[in-house]
């Protein structure tokens, strides 16, 4: 059954770190995009009134992934509570660091207090 549990383990850390690397490429593209819309606007003399309609809805977008990435941390913190719950204890299970401590508020959102950082490779892990 540990096994069973490991593996399940592995493969939720892999699809978390999976989606956490997407809404970061997201965000970084969508902030690539809201530095090219001004800068194209000056580079062909428009008025700001030009185009400040998608340049408000590509800043919403990128407010709107933010949003969305702290959902995904604060999912990953929850999922640590959830791996010791299961008897799983502190494990990392990617090649990521991982908070020596966390403190979990009582709304759930993300904020820690990390004293150190440590670095586990995944062929200690298990």
């Amino acid at each position: 059954m540990l096994n069973e549990r490991v593996s399940a383990a592995k493969k939720i850390a892999a699809d978390l770190h999976q989606a956490e690397d997407a809404i970061d490429e997201a965000m970084i593209r969508i902030a690539q995009l809201a530095a090219t819309l001004p800068t194209a606007r000056r580079e062909t003399n428009m008025s700001a009134i030009v185009g400040q309609s998608a340049m408000a809805k590509v800043a919403h977008a990128l407010a709107a992934a933010g949003e969305v990435r702290q959902l995904l941390t604060d999912a990953h913190l929850a999922l640590t509570v959830t791996q010791k719950e299961v008897g799983l204890g502190t494990r990392m299970f990617g090649a990521g660091v991982k908070p020596a401590s966390a403190r979990l508020v009582e709304d759930g959102s993300n904020d820690q207090v990390a004293d150190e950082v440590a670095v586990t490779p995944l062929a200690q892990a298990v």
